[in-house]
């Protein structure tokens, strides 16, 4: 189901189904995080899992440090890759990039193969979100 969710006056478009959550990656959830970027997306975070309850009568089983380091990790990887698609000989792969980083997709254990990954790198939450930049 698509949705929308407002958070802060932005409005994110957010689709929800059993076990999985898709983001869209768009100048309204950069202007989001462009500022104090861990409420906001802790924000953003409970706005989708209040969704997904109030939908499905459970709990999206993904943790919040978990969704957070995705969030950032396809928001700011896709700015990186924009930024070196002048390059022509990395053209294609940041192309490539900037395709997988459109959507946010995450999914409860099973069901998303990336599960892993993203569980791994929340325990460096703190350390990514100090990497990350404040503003644009």
């Amino acid at each position: 189901m698509d949705i929308t969710i407002t958070v802060r006056g932005r409005t994110l478009h957010v689709c929800i189904q059993r076990h999985i959550t898709r983001i869209t990656n768009d100048d309204e959830l950069t202007a989001l995080l462009a500022h104090d970027k861990e409420a906001a997306t802790k924000e953003l975070i409970t706005a989708i899992k209040v969704r997904y309850q109030e939908e499905f009568g459970t709990r999206l089983k993904v943790s919040d440090k978990s969704m957070a380091v995705e969030i950032w990790a396809h928001v700011y990887v896709e700015k990186f890759a924009k930024a070196i698609t002048s390059l022509k000989v990395i053209r294609k792969l940041a192309n490539a990039i900037i395709r997988r980083c459109e959507i946010i997709d995450i999914g409860e254990w099973g069901h998303d193969q990336n599960r892993f990954v993203w569980n791994a790198l929340s325990v460096f939450k703190p350390v990514i979100a100090a990497l990350l930049p404040d503003g644009k």
